[in-house]
């Protein structure tokens, strides 16, 4: 019984246990217990212990919330609706009714940054600028996030405007800007830094005026202004230059003069600086007004500056320095006429003057002639008169006349002009320009002529003819033909060496188309001599004469009977050189047989020279050598006529001395050579003795 009553103590105390286990709880620091009863809820925060009715109550225990120092959250209530912003450092314990949502951090601003904040429970937007830590509430939001505020720097500046007014302003640096809760930046952007010689214009687009800045400074513009042009670079103008400058408002001009900076107006275009005209001394202008239509003339030495309204396209001009060799032919543009200034000195034009034409001095040699023709196509000749001229022609220049060969000079008298005829030529212009003569045998060119030459001419020609008997040749030579009577000839052409030419071409057909080729070969010079002077009257009409006409070759066209000819001439040719040859060969041996006389005579004459001078040398050389051993044997006697006063010994020593002299010479003679040496019994002093047969 009793073991029964222990068992059921120990399962008392097991039950007892097992409610009191779960009627409590045992709350931490960070623990929390909700109680929700069957009419409210609550909670108990720990640390403790907590007693409560388990079988009317239900408990959920719970962490409470750790925000560290940058986080936060949003908590709501269950019951009201409303909600709050738990922010850390702390151990968040929520209601009993509230609901805490997740994490978030708080919203961190450095010195340079902003955030905009709208509430969306008022709709403001605020503005908070760093540096700041923000527990925003649960109706804010940051819908830009954080943004950097705009840094300037001196020399910079940004535009803000307001999206609700529509304002706009301006800050500069140095700062820090930060717009307001409407307002909108535009991207930063850099002042117009103006150097010395620079300039702005600045448009206000709000009121329409423009202002210009010019260096050496930092502009800045206001909010509504804009530079459209940029900075420009002012026009600097040296000592000569100038510029012009239009109102494009007003349409006036003005002209800056150097040396400066020129700088224009608010409305006013400038144009590209000019150099005024620098005249030296020799030298002019003519400025045209265009506004009044008066042209000025300004003459060196200066600078000249035209007018706002005067054409600064205008060219310097050199004034026309008039002397004996220069004339100036000059139109009035008012009256039309023309004049023919030949006053000594600078010409200078007028304002209505203008300059046609610088006129040299025409120069005739003493055999030449000018023709000038005036504006009614009368001539006047200058230079080489005739007297037959002189009858025929009133325009002559008297002055030319009187001076006979010496030549003349003049100028063109205005509305007249020097003729130029075209003359037949063998030489091409350009050719004669580069002073190639060719003179070719036809007058394949025409080059002109401005000056008559009334002296004696040539042309080459080379003709085609026929014979009587059918032999075609071809004729080569020489025409000397003149000019006699000028005005004739340009009554009558204008070409007379080409008519001359050609009309003695005629005259030779027909010559000699009247013989034969053996005729021809036989009197070739008459025939050409008559052709020439049969036909005056053709030439007296043009005013010239042939002199003489000259064939230096001809030749056969037909190859066979150029080749007859050719035998013919080559046969009489062979034996002219045969005879020339045998002449020479004559003369060569008349040459040499003279020159071998002469030759003989002079040997004669030089063995005779050489016999005298041997002959002279022999006595001259026995003179010396007798004179050298007479002085010789004088001496020698001399020294012994003391010791041996006898004369006969002296000269027995002296024989013997000259003997054994003698003797060594020979001895040297053979040894340094090849003799031989041949002894007589004499030179030996040898006897012999012969014994008796």
């Amino acid at each position: 019984m009793a073991v029964v009553f222990l068992i059921l103590f120990v399962v008392l105390m097991l039950l007892l246990v097992l409610v009191l286990r779960q009627s409590c709880a045992f709350l931490k620091r960070d623990d929390q217990l909700l109680i929700e009863k069957p009419s409210d809820r609550e909670v108990r925060n720990g640390p403790g212990v907590i007693w409560f009715p388990p079988l009317l109550c239900k408990v959920v225990k719970r962490k409470a919330l750790l925000l560290e120092e940058l986080e936060l959250v949003v908590v709501t209530d269950t019951l009201s609706g409303g909600q709050r912003t738990v922010a850390g450092p702390q151990l968040f314990f929520p209601g009993a009714y509230e609901t805490v949502g997740a994490k978030a951090k708080k919203v961190i601003l450095e010195k340079d940054e902003y955030v905009k904040i709208l509430d969306a429970k008022t709709g403001e937007l605020r503005v908070v600028k760093g540096p700041e830590v923000l527990s925003p509430s649960p109706t804010e939001s940051v819908p830009n996030g954080v943004q950097k505020a705009v840094s300037l720097k001196r020399h910079e500046y940004v535009r803000l405007t307001d999206s609700a007014k529509g304002t706009m302003r301006v800050e500069r640096g140095e700062q820090l800007v930060v717009p307001g809760p409407m307002e909108v930046l535009d991207p930063k952007q850099t002042a117009f830094q103006l150097k010395q010689n620079q300039y702005i214009k600045l448009l206000d687009t709000a009121a329409g005026v423009i202002r210009v800045e010019v260096g050496e400074q930092i502009v800045f513009p206001s909010p509504t202004e804009t530079a459209p042009e940029g900075i420009k670079e002012a026009v600097s103008l040296k000592k000569h230059e100038y510029v012009r400058l239009t109102d494009t408002a007003t349409g006036e001009m003005r002209v800056e003069r150097g040396e400066r900076l020129v700088f224009p107006r608010p409305m006013e275009s400038i144009e590209p600086k000019h150099e005024a005209f620098r005249l030296r001394k020799n030298e002019y202008i003519k400025l045209l007004d265009r506004a009044s239509g008066v042209i000025r003339v300004e003459v060196g030495e200066q600078i000249v500056f035209p007018s706002p309204t005067e054409d600064a396209s205008a060219q310097v001009q050199e004034a026309v320095n008039v002397d004996h060799e220069t004339a100036v032919l000059v139109v009035n543009k008012e009256s039309g006429q023309q004049r023919l200034v030949t006053e000594k000195g600078l010409f200078v034009p007028g304002p209505l003057d203008e300059i046609l034409e610088v006129r040299k001095l025409i120069r005739v040699e003493p055999h030449e002639v000018a023709i000038v023709r005036d504006n009614d196509s009368n001539f006047t000749f200058h230079g080489a008169v005739s007297n037959c001229l002189r009858d025929v022609c009133d325009n002559i220049d008297e002055d030319a006349s009187a001076k006979g060969g010496v030549g003349t000079a003049f100028f063109l008298q205005p509305h007249c002009e020097l003729v130029t005829m075209y003359w037949g030529s063998g030489t091409s212009q350009e050719d004669i320009e580069k002073k190639v003569i060719k003179n070719a045998k036809c007058p394949a060119h025409k080059v002109p002529v401005t000056k008559v030459d009334v002296r004696a001419q040539y042309a080459f020609f080379e003709y085609c003819v026929r014979t009587s008997d059918n032999v075609e040749l071809v004729l080569e030579g020489t025409i000397f033909w003149q000019v006699m009577d000028v005005s004739q000839m340009i009554r009558a052409t204008g070409d007379p060496k080409g008519d001359v030419w050609y009309h003695a071409r005629s005259a030779l057909i027909q010559a000699v188309s009247r013989v034969t080729l053996e005729q021809f070969m036989a009197e070739f010079n008459t025939i050409v001599m008559n052709a020439t002077s049969s036909e005056d009257e053709f030439y007296k009409e043009r005013g010239v004469i042939v002199h003489s006409l000259e064939v230096t070759r001809y030749e056969c066209v037909d190859r066979n009977t150029s080749a007859v000819l050719q035998e013919i001439i080559q046969e009489t040719t062979n034996r002219i050189n045969r005879m020339q040859h045998q002449q020479s060969e004559n003369d060569v041996l008349r040459e040499q047989l003279t020159g071998e006389i002469e030759l003989e005579k002079q040997r004669k004459e030089l063995i005779q020279a050489k016999s005298d001078n041997d002959r002279v040398k022999a006595i001259i050389d026995g003179e010396a050598s007798g004179l050298r051993l007479a002085k010789s044997a004088q001496t020698f006697f001399g020294l012994l006529s003391d010791d041996l006063p006898d004369a006969e010994a002296r000269l027995a020593l002296f024989k013997f001395f000259e003997e054994q002299h003698m003797s060594t010479k020979r001895a040297e003679h053979l040894a340094s050579g090849k003799a031989n040496l041949f002894l007589t019994p004499e030179d030996m002093n040898l006897r012999l003795n012969m014994p008796a047969s």
